[in-house]
């Protein structure tokens, strides 16, 4: 009997030791693996929706993105989406930034549709001011259609030079 005790005693002793060792393992590999989480600051931006006599404000909240043309990009995407139709089912082809930083906003077809002079001269203003606003670091912008620099959206204002100075003289 003194044998069987002892064995088993034994036994106990080592499938204890061999509990708390993996324990530990694992305990350090969890100090070891786990990353710190950083969560990525929110940002409030303004998006300037062009309504019939004037722009209309709304506030977005986003992830801030450390790539800021990203940053541009969403608020873009949200601002393309408050538009009318057809103009809200424009595509971004691409957005390109200089070393002066002039934005070039690369869009599909369907933002340079049919307009009145009055609609046309709001949904020019209110990209301007929805990037201007939110990106301090924007010099210029210039707007592309499907890749090539075009005289007018719909055939009334010009944006062939600078929409710093379209926007800003009047």
């Amino acid at each position: 009997m003194n044998k069987k005790f002892v064995i088993v005693l034994i036994l106990i002793v080592v499938i204890t030791g061999i509990i708390i060792y993996f324990s530990f393992l694992r305990y350090n590999e969890k100090a070891y693996s786990e990353k710190p989480k950083t969560e990525k600051a929110i940002e409030n931006f303004k998006i300037y929706i062009p309504s019939s006599t004037s722009l209309l404000t709304k506030e977005v909240y986003l992830q801030k993105d450390e790539i800021e043309l990203k940053n541009l990009e969403k608020i873009l995407e949200i601002f393309l989406l408050e538009l009318p139709s057809p103009l809200n089912e424009t595509k971004i082809l691409g957005i390109y930034r200089d070393k002066e930083n002039v934005i070039y906003i690369d869009l599909s077809k369907n933002f340079a549709t049919h307009q009145s002079m009055r609609e046309e001269y709001f949904v020019i203003k209110s990209l301007y001011k929805t990037l201007k606003e939110n990106f301090a670091w924007i010099k210029d912008i210039k707007i592309l259609i499907e890749s090539k620099e075009i005289e007018t959206l719909s055939g009334h204002i010009s944006i062939e030079s600078s929409l710093k100075e379209l926007m800003e003289e009047s």
